[in-house]
């Protein structure tokens, strides 16, 4: 194997797996680009979401609406629901959202030969846990707790070492309203 090979099998291996690090390390980011009291979850090296954590929303949503890519569609769903809850557009971010999730509950998501079984099955689980953390957040927005408390009580079940979803359940417990 060359060196350029090598490169190449770095990158393709490397990637995924700071993909899953940045999911796990951008909810605190995430929570003051969103909203002060609840936090959703941005793929920050993926599309187009260091434009969302740069508070360029209508950027971000015009680059990812753009795009032709079949790629990473549950970064691109993620990082579209938090643009369109960020500019009040809460119908397209509820579509988002329920896109990502409807992603990650398909059998047939893409494989990822790049990790093991348990590493893939984490990951399956972080992503959904996260799916419906923000999914909760907007049913919150709209006005329906239980709904919002139904969503995050099911991403704890899914993964009890999110924040998100937590600090998410608490807030709502506590009566705050997310704002859009």
């Amino acid at each position: 194997m060359n060196s350029s090979q090598k490169r190449n099998r770095i990158v393709a291996v490397s990637r995924p797996l700071t993909l899953v690090a940045a999911l796990i390390a951008c909810a605190p980011i995430s929570a003051h680009e969103v909203d002060p009291a609840y936090t959703m979850t941005i793929i920050i090296d993926a599309a187009h979401g260091s434009k969302v954590a740069a508070g360029e929303y209508k950027r971000a949503i015009e680059k990812i609406t753009a795009s032709n890519s079949k790629r990473d569609r549950y970064s691109k769903q993620t990082n579209l629901c938090v643009a369109y809850t960020k500019t009040g557009e809460l119908d397209k971010a509820t579509d988002a959202c329920e896109a990502a999730l409807a992603i990650m509950l398909d059998d047939r998501k893409p494989g990822r030969s790049y990790l093991g079984p348990k590493q893939a099955e984490k990951a399956d689980r972080v992503y959904t846990a996260l799916a419906l953390s923000n999914l909760g957040v907007l049913h919150a927005a709209k006005g329906r707790p239980e709904r919002a408390r139904k969503s995050f009580r099911k991403a704890l079940e899914l993964e009890t070492g999110l924040s998100a979803p937590e600090t998410n359940l608490e807030r709502l417990e506590r009566g705050q309203a997310p704002s859009a």
